[in-house]
């Protein structure tokens, strides 16, 4: 645990009261054993002289242990120390242990020893001196030391030895005692300098110092009884020397101690007071101590006016570094002062210039209101000169405010009435011309302040950062295109409607979406598609209600929130409103366009009080709407949520049924309607679903063509059916003309790969071009661009021929007749169904009538009953199919109905063949039997 500063302020003082009190001890029981004897004073002399020795060894190793200033003086004592007691040895020692002081007297001082010795307190004194940071401040430290020690010196010799009788001019003080007492004044002021550079009251040094003070006190006492011609009392100056010695002793022992634990003491940095208190402290010690021989009149004597010119002329120097001091503080004074002057006469400027070139207006406003100061900002602002407005009330200036924010006027009240030392407020200004800015006005109070007296006020120009922020945020809530509401805004307020409207009836929500669009884009293009958006956005909002809410989705779908409704026929009307609006032709660029709408609507009745709940029954009533026609509208169901359901789960099946192979091909003969024979078959697709069973392809052709997954499918239905076909022609009699018919779904017909396609599976089956025919609609070949026109060209010039099939149900112009290749027309089955036994041939004349002025072959669909078999070859139709003949048969059965067809016709009715009895085995048919079910074809 590391221990407190003031324990170890106590262990430093308890070592000390310990060493001197074993140090007296000792030496009061020497004495007390030795007295009365003639060894006493011989035995306590060496005592002492022990003593001395140990004090110098003591000091020696507390410098070893510190640094700095502290290192210095404790080598000092330590030489000093040693020193006196070369002096004694010098001086005939054995003699004075032997308590004989006239031999000591009477001994020469050694010349050589006396030099060493203050050549050794000078060195150990020097590094006090190299230790300033100038060698200006060395000089000084010398100085103060001489002058101080020079004081000292006619201190002890005015208060001591003036008036006593004296051999030459030394006086009683024999030359080795006066280099003594010289040596410990020496180490006295060292000590004291070095007590005023640290500013530091170590234990250890008061112990030193006051050592040092009964040193000399025992020294001086022992000189002047000597001169006195009285033998000096042993025991007095005896004691005064032990006494002495224990406390240097022990200022040694407490210094080593606290090395460990306190730094060195740094110099502290020369003051001009600090430097005043040597010379001061020299005059008033020389008055002192000269002021008691002045007034008994005592002559001073030879060594006394030595030692007055000593301590004048160094007085007389030390005034003058002091006054040289002062005048190179003064020089520096002035310098920072200067320097301190440019600096902020720079700043002034500096800040003078940032407030003139500032684009913010600073103002200062006095108590009553009126502008004191204007930067000149304010006419870049507010278009006003300065000096224009000193004078006159800020408010005049200020007038207005912005909404949520006080009036200037009343923000200034409240600082200058001390409620606030504070204010911003944000104000709406009207300029000349009628333009309006905004600026933030900062008040802040400064009457206190001796240079403002005033309100300060700063002025932001801020129009521009609210007008990009209101910018910002109508982007962030609305359409860049068409300035509606996107869906941001348009679920923020659906969400409010949720939460407001309550028990007050429900929230209703349209969503729809443009038919025809991607067309648009596609021929016209984006820019087109884009105005076309536009146009629609100005028509949604003239067919809504006030109050309702418009909003882009993204491309081409919008919504409406309907607000305040009673949840009757209004969401219809406008969902019906809608669909006519946007039925009526648009003009884009110069072409009359038409697109058409679905609208799916959902109610918090039906679809629920969340916010996507109600978009996702919106949509799903859309889509309906849209599976049931084009331009109509539905209103959500949850029963459409199964459907959806329901078609997820049927398209994965789908997925999984296109990697498994769960598709199967059934073959419907195509009969030739004069010899009864089989000219050729249509392949259709059946799905045999592992759970379902049979899947009748309406239910998941639409859904192949809107996942993509009829490539595959279709790609399947054609290699499968070119191998069986090409396999029949080679080994059933009856079947080497045999043609192949396979439908084309529009996915397909826009492929522009398609004509490769076909290319590689003949040649992969070896099945002739002229063999195969492709079957579409009306609608898929008016719907398609050229480059699908293109490619149906490119395979009719490989001899592959193209059929119409359900001519006459789709587009009403016959025009394409005339610039596509087709080979083939396909009555429809709902026209065939109108020959019945009364004959009404005009329709399916009419059409076998064109076909032949146009040298195209027919084939009738559907053909039920021997009457219409009988009209249609009447009526000159090529080739027939239907349940009359037979149902579409899986691939093992049809060479029986080859070979059958090649029999003569019973009971007198030609080209009617043999019905398999495992018809019922193909499961769905693809054309109509009695129960009159729908074509199944792979495109549908």
């Amino acid at each position: 645990m590391q221990k407190l500063p003031a324990v170890h302020l106590l262990r430093g003082h308890a070592a000390a009261a310990a060493v001197v009190s074993l140090v007296l001890l000792a030496w009061t029981g020497v004495l007390l054993v030795t007295r009365g004897t003639p060894a006493a004073e011989t035995a306590a002399r060496t005592a002492l002289v022990a003593l001395v020795l140990g004090v110098s060894w003591c000091a020696h190793r507390a410098s070893l242990r510190l640094s700095g200033l502290d290192r210095y003086l404790w080598r000092v004592v330590s030489v000093a120390v040693l020193g006196s007691c070369a002096l004694f040895a010098s001086t005939g020692w054995r003699g004075w242990l032997a308590g004989s002081a006239q031999e000591g007297s009477a001994q020469p001082l050694d010349t050589a020893l006396l030099l060493v010795v203050v050549g050794a307190t000078l060195a150990c004194t020097a590094p006090l001196l190299w230790s300033t940071n100038t060698p200006a401040g060395a000089v000084r430290d010398a100085v103060d030391c001489a002058l101080l020690t020079a004081v000292a010196a006619t201190g002890a010799w005015y208060l001591v030895f003036a008036g006593q009788p004296a051999t030459g001019d030394v006086g009683p003080l024999t030359a080795p005692t006066a280099l003594a007492v010289l040596a410990e004044l020496v180490a006295a002021v060292v000590a004291a300098q070095t007590a005023v550079r640290t500013r530091s009251l170590h234990p250890g040094l008061v112990l030193l110092s006051v050592g040092g003070a009964c040193l000399v006190v025992g020294d001086l006492a022992a000189a002047a009884l000597s001169g006195s011609g009285q033998r000096p009392p042993g025991d007095v100056v005896q004691w005064c020397w032990a006494v002495a010695s224990a406390l240097m002793l022990a200022g040694a022992v407490t210094a080593r101690r606290s090395a460990g634990r306190a730094g060195s003491s740094p110099a502290a940095a020369p003051t001009l007071l600090s430097g005043a208190a040597a010379p001061c402290t020299a005059v008033v010690l020389a008055l002192v101590s000269s002021l008691p021989a002045v007034l008994s009149g005592a002559p001073a004597g030879q060594t006394g006016s030595w030692l007055h010119l000593t301590v004048l002329v160094l007085l007389v120097v030390r005034t003058t570094l002091l006054v040289l001091d002062g005048e190179r503080l003064t020089r520096g004074l002035e310098r920072l002062v200067e320097t301190r002057t440019r600096t902020l006469s720079s700043e002034e400027r500096r800040f003078a210039a940032l407030v003139v070139h500032s684009a913010d207006v600073v103002g200062v406003v006095d108590p009553d209101g009126t502008l004191s100061y204007a930067s000149p900002a304010v006419e870049h602002i507010f278009g006003t000169r300065p000096e224009e407005l000193v004078g006159r009330s800020v408010l005049s200036l200020l007038t207005g405010s912005a909404p949520g924010s006080p009036p200037v006027d009343e923000a200034l009240r409240e600082v200058l009435e001390g409620r606030c030392s504070r204010r911003e407020v944000r104000a709406t200004l009207p300029l000349a011309g009628g333009r309006l800015i905004t600026v933030d006005v900062t008040l802040t109070d400064l009457r206190d302040d001796p240079a403002v007296r005033g309100v300060v006020l700063n002025a932001h120009d801020v129009t521009e950062a609210v007008r990009l922020h209101d910018e910002l945020g109508r982007q962030a809530f609305s359409d860049a295109l068409t300035d509606l509401p996107n869906r941001a805004l348009f679920t923020d307020r659906l969400e409010h409607a949720l939460r407001g409207r309550g028990t007050r009836g429900p929230v209703e929500v349209l969503y729809l979406d443009l038919d025809g669009f991607k067309a648009v884009n596609d021929t016209l293009g984006h820019d087109a598609g884009d105005e076309l958006l536009v146009a629609v956005a100005h028509r949604l909002r003239a067919v809504v209600r006030e109050g309702d809410t418009v909003a882009r989705l993204g491309g081409d779908e919008f919504a409406v929130l309907l607000d305040e409704t009673a949840g009757g026929q209004e969401a219809e009307n406008l969902a019906q409103r809608v669909c006519d609006a946007v039925r009526r032709p648009f003009t884009v660029r110069g072409v009359e366009v038409h697109v058409a709408t679905s609208v799916g609507i959902a109610s918090t009745r039906t679809a629920g009080r969340d916010v996507q709940q109600l978009l996702r029954g919106a949509d799903l009533a859309m889509y309906h709407a849209k599976s049931q026609r084009q331009g109509g509208h539905a209103s959500y169901h949850p029963r459409m949520h199964e459907q959806l359901t329901e078609r997820v789960q049927l398209e994965a099946d789908l997925h999984r049924a296109v990697r498994e192979g769960e598709f199967r091909v059934v073959y419907q003969p195509l009969v030739d309607m004069g010899t009864g024979g089989v000219s050729g078959v249509e392949a259709l697709v059946r799905w045999h679903h592992p759970q379902r069973g049979v899947v009748p392809p309406a239910a998941f052709i639409p859904l192949a063509e809107a996942t993509g997954l009829i490539d595959a499918i279709g790609a399947f239905v054609l290699r499968e059916a070119c191998h069986q076909v090409a396999a029949w022609r080679q080994e059933v009699p009856g079947a080497e003309d045999m043609r192949l018919s396979v439908n084309l779904s529009g996915v397909q017909l826009a492929d522009p790969h398609l004509t490769g396609q076909v290319l590689a599976v003949l040649e992969e089956t070896g099945l002739p071009a002229t063999a195969l025919v492709l079957e579409v609609t009306e609608s898929m070949i008016v719907d398609q661009d050229q480059t699908a026109l293109d490619g149906l060209n490119a395979l009719r010039a490989h001899g592959i021929r193209l059929a119409v099939d359900d001519f006459g149900t789709g587009y009403s112009s016959l025009s394409y007749l005339h610039r596509l290749p087709v080979d083939i027309l396909k009555i429809d089955k709902s026209f065939v169904d109108r020959l019945t036994s009364d004959g009404d041939l005009s329709l399916v004349d009419a059409i076998i009538s064109m076909a032949g002025s146009l040298d195209l072959a027919t084939v009738a669909e559907g053909i039920e009953h021997e009457h219409q078999r009988a009209a249609l070859a009447a009526q000159g139709c090529s080739t027939g199919q239907g349940y009359h003949f037979s149902p579409p048969v899986e691939p093992h059965l049809l060479p029986g109905l080859v070979v059958d067809a090649l029999r003569p016709a019973r009971a007198g009715q030609p080209g009617q063949t043999g019905r398999p009895e495992q018809t019922g085995q193909t499961g769905q048919t693809g054309q109509t039997g009695q129960t009159g079910a729908p074509t199944a074809e792979v495109a549908r």
